[in-house]
């Protein structure tokens, strides 16, 4: 690797001559001097420090609540490397490894090196690493390969991430190390998202553990919590769950409360809980519900309750593995920010738009946005996810138009392992699936191929979804809302989409007018645009002149909003004097004279001067057909056909 050769050429450069390369990372050249005013031997093949088995074995008793929470999502997380030579390694604040996952393979590699146990990581220890320069530096990092300043660990690319408490202390550091050869800034992602879940965690569990030194039964906090509860008398009667639990069994309070929890649910990690009173903590089990048959895997955690000395009953909580995934789709942005609150208008036309979309919201039928681009089809698809019941649920969006074909199948359904070359180790759930509970969001739905058109149909309809290569077929609960800027009863008429998908689709259609069909909305959209920009710019909210709502409605914004948007930011950026004129935007905005009319576009746009507009659109963007596109408010792939059809090379 040309990178590799390159640092290790800057390496050999300081720890001979002490000579630091110009080109080298600066937060890596400061851990090199630290690492050698800390008199770390850069040729060193081990680490140095290693604690003793009764300090290891107290320092994980002091870490045993940030182990046990840690534990589940680092086994999670070590599902999706597994077999790809990686280590999941989770250390104390001060460098401390205290728990390593990984294949028999890389974790005889890394005892070699002394990466175990116990061992100390820090900086002061072993010299620049992921995990001692995380420490340092109070943030995520990936170190690769000779950025190391030990030989010892020159062999591993590493991603590590503090894990702070609630108030901000570092109480931990969660790492990924591998091969070298197989860095990738993804896996810092990925870890920093398992950090966010387990801190996410710790303040749960932190606030549980509040709630039952204020209640012994949490007689009126159960139901706040996020994981199924049940609470239990001495005898393993169930006297209390909560909202959650009764949904995970799908059992109403009656029909448990006052009965033995073994004839609810059949676990032996219960029964051996019952009969000896020893503590459980983040067991992955299944529990068999007896009411129903139905298996669920969960993670569970038990524990006694007393008074005194005395044994009064436990506490049992319960959280759906699938939570977990949930999580992981929360913190990962597959969220929908975007509520009816922030779509601004007052236009007649718009507003019916927005009162369509609420009432399209209250039910799970599948909604068709239609509109050009820029005119807010992804802010629709938000708001109406936020105001549905499927709020809480995921929002998973996908551009059809942004993937290629051959990739798009296996992006929306997933994949079974071997399905193709270069399929991930387990396979990979698709879209829907990640989509189960909540919404997903098909943009540029008209961009779809026809083959791909039919699966799409055939998983709408029968509301199950099977992987790529796989036979199994899962079942999800998805609501669809799907947006185009194209005319798709042409589509249909042309054979480029499928009619019955169109009727699948168009349940509740929503034409979304563009900018020049609602110019009124112009004032209110600057007014709004230029505060929300300011603030985000940390300037204060401009002046307006008169002038600049003037030309502003005189131009045909081909772009519709997100043009609106991206040219006040620019007028804003520009401003000097904290004032908005006409002179801050571009010449063939700010030297618009005539008031704008549909009409007058709408004769633009006959044959006779189609040619000569395509032309002009692609010029003016130097041949950037992307631009050219958005500027006459196309479709890319609708540029192109026009571009053939006129014969323009």
């Amino acid at each position: 690797m040309k990178e590799k050769e390159r640092l290790q050429q800057m390496w050999e450069l300081y720890v001979k001559e002490g000579t630091l390369h110009s080109d080298l990372d600066p937060v890596i050249k400061n851990s090199w001097i630290r690492s050698k005013k800390n008199n770390v031997d850069p040729f060193q093949t081990t680490g140095t420090e290693k604690l003793s088995t009764r300090r290891l074995e107290q320092r994980l008793q002091e870490r045993s609540k940030l182990i046990a929470i840690s534990l589940p999502l680092m086994e999670a997380l070590y599902s999706l490397v597994r077999g790809s030579g990686f280590l999941v390694v989770l250390c104390d604040e001060k460098g401390y490894l205290l728990k390593v996952i990984g294949d028999p393979e890389p974790l005889a590699n890394a005892e070699k090196i002394q990466f175990v146990r116990g061992a100390n990581w820090s900086e002061a220890a072993i010299g620049t690493n992921a995990i001692g320069t995380a420490i340092f530096e109070r943030r995520p990092i990936q170190i690769f390969s000779y950025q190391h300043y030990a030989i010892a660990t020159q062999s591993w690319t590493c991603s590590a991430s503090p894990i702070l408490d609630a108030a901000g202390k570092m109480i931990g550091v969660l790492n990924i190390s591998g091969p070298y050869e197989k860095v990738h800034p993804h896996t810092l992602g990925m870890i920093v998202s398992t950090v966010k879940a387990i801190e996410y965690e710790l303040q749960l569990k932190e606030k549980t553990e509040k709630n039952e030194q204020m209640m012994s039964y949490l007689e009126e906090t159960t139901n706040t919590l996020n994981d199924g509860i049940i609470v239990l008398n001495e005898k393993g009667q169930i006297i209390k769950t909560n909202r959650i639990l009764q949904q995970i069994l799908q059992i109403q309070a009656n029909d448990m409360e006052g009965e033995n929890i073994t004839k609810i649910l059949a676990s032996p990690e219960i029964a051996v809980f019952l009969a000896t009173n020893q503590e459980i903590a983040d067991a992955e089990v299944k529990l068999t519900v007896h009411k129903t048959g139905k298996p669920i895997s969960v993670l569970l955690n038990a524990k006694p309750i007393t008074r005194g000395n005395q044994l009064i009953g436990a506490l049992l909580t319960i959280k759906e593995i699938k939570r977990v995934r949930q999580l992981v789709n929360h913190l990962s942005g597959n969220q929908a920010k975007v509520t009816f609150h922030e779509i601004i208008g007052k236009n007649e036309k718009f507003l019916s738009c927005i009162q369509e979309a609420k009432l399209a919201a209250q039910t799970d039928a599948t909604v068709l946005l239609m509109g050009a681009s820029g005119t807010g089809k992804d802010l629709f698809a938000q708001a109406i996810h936020n105001e549905s019941s499927r709020r809480e649920g995921p929002f998973i969006a996908i551009n059809c138009g942004g993937i290629p074909r051959d990739l798009l199948g296996s992006e929306l359904f997933g994949y079974v392992e071997g399905a193709f070359t270069g399929a991930r180790k387990g396979g990979n759930a698709g879209k829907f699936e990640l989509a189960d509970g909540g919404t997903l969001f098909l943009d540029e739905i008209g961009e779809m191929s026809l083959e791909m058109q039919v699966l799409l149909l055939r998983v709408l309809q029968n509301r199950e979804v099977a992987r790529i290569g796989g036979s199994k077929v899962v079942p999800v609960n998805v609501r669809i809302i799907a947006a185009t800027n194209k005319d798709l009863k042409k589509e249909v008429q042309q054979g480029n989409f499928r009619e019955d998908l169109y009727f699948r689709l168009n349940v509740m259609p929503i034409q979304i007018p563009s900018l020049r069909e609602r110019s009124d909305d112009i004032p209110l959209l600057v007014a709004y645009f230029s505060g929300q920009i300011a603030a985000s710019l940390q300037k204060p909210k401009p002046k307006i002149l008169n002038e600049v709502i003037t030309v502003l409605k005189s131009y045909p914004w081909p772009g519709n909003v997100r043009e609106l948007n991206n040219l006040i930011e620019r007028a804003i950026v520009r401003s000097a004097n904290n004032e908005l004129s006409a002179a801050l935007f571009p010449p063939d905005i700010s030297e618009s004279k005539q008031p704008f009319s549909e009409d007058t576009f709408l004769l633009s746009k006959k044959d006779e001067r189609k040619r000569q507009d395509l032309l002009e659109s692609i010029k003016k963007f130097n041949g950037n057909f992307s631009k050219a596109a958005a500027y006459l408010g196309v479709s890319r792939s609708t540029l192109y056909r026009q571009m053939k059809r006129y014969n323009i090379r």
